[in-house]
Order: structure tokens, then sequence, then C-alpha cells
């Protein structure tokens, strides 16, 4: 299989990597983000991922990048540079590119590059205006008015952020396995525990949801993405539509308006 795109979506918890053959995305994984790990160690564990679905490093034809780790760029650079083919193309997610959509905050230099490709994806693939809320290491919802603007964003700590630090500072509280809550009213430690931090995510996402739409306007289209998302969306109905790999898809929507050859 020749001319797959690889779209690589380095987060700081994780790296989310998917593969498109034209526009079908083929294959998807995910790997620990670790900025000490060497271009070679990522290389290893790239292949043999790819060998899982009967590829090889000669069939990718392009790499789109995205990352909110600077440290993390060159790593790919270098993987790009010494184990695919020369002939394939690096294309790395920037405001200054072709984005789709105008970036219209205060310094859009400073806009993420994963906030960039989820906002084209909702544009391309969906409708506008559309509030975008990544559950991730940090839950952020992106505001796209309906005239493809990137208005900007809520930022909020994500769901295991926001424990982690709870955990850390009460000393008598043992950490716990996120779980879906029995009750609101928690009975015991663990039951309180998961009571707050599944409906307190739930009463956060609801709340900044409608008054985003208050600015937005009631047809705004809400869509989740991120690994946690899966836990708040059966507990809420603000939610429209939910699309796990969201960003991969635009990464590959990025890359077709940005790489010089955009069918590899």
């Amino acid at each position: 299989m020749a001319g797959v795109l690889l779209a690589v979506d380095v987060g700081n918890t994780n790296i989310k990597l998917g593969a498109f053959a034209a526009e079908e995305l083929t294959a998807t994984w995910r790997l620990e983000t670790d900025a000490v790990r060497m271009p070679d160690e990522y290389a290893v564990l790239l292949d043999w991922l790819l060998q899982r679905r009967g590829l090889t490093f000669n069939d990718i034809g392009g790499v789109s990048l995205s990352s909110t780790v600077p440290a993390m760029v060159p790593v790919f650079r270098e993987l790009k540079a010494n184990y695919l083919p020369k002939d394939s193309e690096l294309v790395e997610v920037k405001a200054s590119g072709d984005t789709g959509v105008k970036i219209a905050i205060d310094n859009p230099g400073e806009m993420g590059a994963d906030r960039i490709v989820d906002a084209l994806a909702a544009m391309e693939l969906y409708r506008l205006p559309a509030i975008i809320v990544d559950f991730g290491t940090a839950t952020t919802f992106d505001a796209v008015d309906r005239e493809g603007r990137l208005l900007g964003m809520s930022l909020a700590p994500g769901l295991r952020t926001a424990m982690d630090g709870l955990f850390q500072r009460a000393a008598r509280l043992s950490r716990i396995e996120l779980g879906p809550p029995q009750d609101v009213i928690g009975r015991n430690t663990v039951a309180a525990l998961r009571s707050g931090w599944v409906y307190g995510y739930v009463g956060l996402v609801e709340g900044l949801v409608n008054r985003i739409k208050a600015q937005l306007g009631p047809d705004t289209l809400v869509i989740a993405t991120g690994g946690l998302a899966d836990y708040v969306l059966s507990e809420t109905k603000v939610v429209d539509v939910h699309d796990p790999t969201l960003t991969l898809k635009g990464l590959r929507l990025y890359y077709e308006r940005n790489a010089r050859c955009p069918n590899p």
C-alpha cells in the first residue's frame, strides 16, 4: 500500500497517530509522550505498529505533524529524515500556514497546532458555528463562529490533571481509578470522589458550553473529542457529536492544504 499519510498529534501526555489511505483513516495508535526518548526508539515502536497493519516505512508518502510539546518536534523531524522515504514530505501545523480558518485571537502565533486542526475539521467535516470540547491533559473549549473565525477558547484542567492535584495535596485521600459514579451522594470516600470527579466535570462542561453558546448562537454545534470524553458524555446531553479522531482528520485536511504534493 503506497502513499499512506501518517498523521501525528503530539500531546502533553500521549502521541496519537493515524494512517490515512486517501480520505480513509485505516489505523490509529497511541504512544506515551516522552521527550527523553530518542528518535530511533520511536522509530522502532512505529515500525512495529505499522507492521501489525501490513505497512512499512516505505509506504509512508507524507507526514502531518502537530505538537504541543516543542521538544518533540525535532524528534519526529529526525525520525522522518532517517527512516521514511526521501521523497515523503513532513508538514508541521503552524498558525502561519494555510489553516482554512481565521485565527482571531490577540496573538495568532500562540494558538496551539491541535486547536487549529480541530477547528479546520469542524468546519470541513461538520458545520459552523461550533464548540470543540477536547478532553485531554487540559479540557479545552474552542469557539469557531459561522464565518470560520477561531475566536479563542476556554481552558480548564483535564479530568486526570485536576484529580492528580487533589491526591497530591490531600494526605488522607488515596488515589483511585476514574470510573462511573453510582450516585451523586457518595457513601464512602471512593464513591464521593467519583461523584465529584465525573458530575463536577459534567457541570463544568455544561456551564461553559452554555455560556459560549450564548455568544455564538443557539444553533452552535458541540463536538467532543479527546481520550477522556467517554467519562463525561454518558452524563450530559449538551454534546451533539463525539468524534474521537477529529484531530487526526484535521491533520489530514491541513496536509492537503499545505503539502507540495497533497495526495501522497
